[in-house]
């Protein structure tokens, strides 16, 4: 379940030239704890970001372009010009906002470059970054059941019970959320996999557990609120199982339009062509084998959680624009 989840992160907003320095608009805000949201304009850090500010929170979140930075300023986020990647960049990021929470997240597919090492390596500097500057506490977002996959036919699930452990041991009060399969996945058009009207599709038809990004956000704000009760706890994160063919039966019922749900592909071709992801899905097919993934345990942290027709109205727009029943109040695109 990862979180470039189920389909491998090949574009964002943040893929542009990285830019050295580190800029930080002057927009102050009395009595607010800052937080400082890592890859804030990626999948995770978007809806991440703009939780966390709905919660209350002055939150800073970095980007690599000014377009980035427009993202997150509609959506109330203070943007930082930063690489997350590189520690210089993660050390004037910290020093400028004076942020003592950071919410961080690693990336195989994209920022790693499908290298196991390399994503290790940059958890590793996040957290040493952090250490170095004091922080109070990190929400580390890895993924649900990361520990119980193979690493050499599961490669992007490969580093991340190691940053996990590097956290825990670091010191810092550290929470490690582990996201399920993300709703998301259902509109990513970067990675060929448009919402559309009347149609949904998914890389299995199996039931699979899901969580949105946004109640990810909503779990960070809740750790933020008091670090030391949640210090070095792992929490897995769902909301919701069903199939693709269940969240099409739920976008139907949001949309009212007559909508079917179908494999992405025939198992060979994801077999041939998304072999990592092909082995993730075969834990899913399996049913799960010795998960420790929930939906009523993270219902009791993030009550109001959402669904999959819950996150078809939050979403509120198919990739080409046009609206999808009624979407939830402020929500940005």
């Amino acid at each position: 379940m990862m979180n470039e989840h189920l389909h491998p992160h090949k574009r964002s907003s943040d893929d542009k030239p990285p830019v050295s320095a580190v800029y930080v608009p002057p927009r102050p805000q009395e009595n607010k704890i800052k937080v400082l949201v890592l890859c804030a304009t990626g999948k995770v850090g978007l809806n991440v970001s703009y939780a966390l500010q709905r919660a209350g929170y002055e939150v800073y979140g970095t980007t690599r372009s000014d377009k980035g930075g427009e993202l997150l300023s509609a959506r109330g986020v203070i943007p930082v010009i930063a690489d997350y990647t590189k520690r210089r960049d993660l050390d004037r990021a910290l020093a400028t906002t004076g942020a003592k929470h950071v919410f961080m997240i690693t990336d195989f597919f994209g920022a790693a470059r499908s290298s196991p090492l390399k994503e290790e390596i940059q958890g590793v500097d996040m957290v040493n970054a952090c250490v170095a500057a004091d922080c109070v506490s990190v929400v580390y977002s890895s993924a649900a059941d990361a520990d119980k996959f193979d690493g050499r036919k599961v490669r992007h699930m490969a580093a991340k019970p190691h940053v996990e452990d590097y956290l825990l041991r670091s010191g810092l009060h550290a929470t490690v959320i582990r996201p399920a399969a993300f709703f998301e996945n259902f509109d990513d058009a970067a990675n060929w996999n448009p919402l559309k009207k009347g149609r949904l599709s998914f890389l299995t038809d199996c039931p699979v557990k899901f969580v949105s990004t946004y109640d990810v956000g909503k779990l960070a704000a809740k750790i933020f609120a008091d670090p030391a009760a949640f210090s070095g706890r792992v929490l897995e994160a769902a909301s919701w199982t069903g199939s693709v063919h269940d969240a099409a039966k739920a976008l139907e019922t949001v949309s009212k339009v007559p909508t079917g749900g179908c494999m992405a592909m025939p198992r060979w071709a994801r077999w041939l062509f998304l072999n990592d992801l092909h082995h993730m899905c075969l834990y899913f097919e399996k049913g799960y084998p010795g998960s420790g993934v929930r939906v009523d345990a993270f219902l009791d942290l993030v009550p109001d959680a959402l669904d999959a027709e819950g996150w078809f109205r939050f979403h509120g727009r198919y990739a080409d624009g046009s609206p999808i029943g009624v979407s939830e109040p402020c929500r940005f695109r």
